[in-house]
């Protein structure tokens, strides 16, 4: 099995939970899923996630 890389290890994911339905992975309801805003196979736009905005800058 060829190495996936983390965003498409984790569109494999979202795939699997869709029961390998690509649309279904584009209609995913469920928002909080940590890999929700992932599931597409890219990167969201916007704000960069560091390791200060994770703790709470402390």
């Amino acid at each position: 099995m060829a190495k996936l890389t983390p965003i498409k290890a984790i569109r494999a994911k979202c795939l699997e939970c869709s029961n390998g339905q690509f649309k279904e992975v584009r209609l995913c309801p469920v928002k909080n899923c940590p890999l929700y805003e992932y599931r597409n196979g890219h990167r969201p736009k916007g704000e960069e996630l560091t390791a200060e905005s994770d703790t709470g800058g402390k």
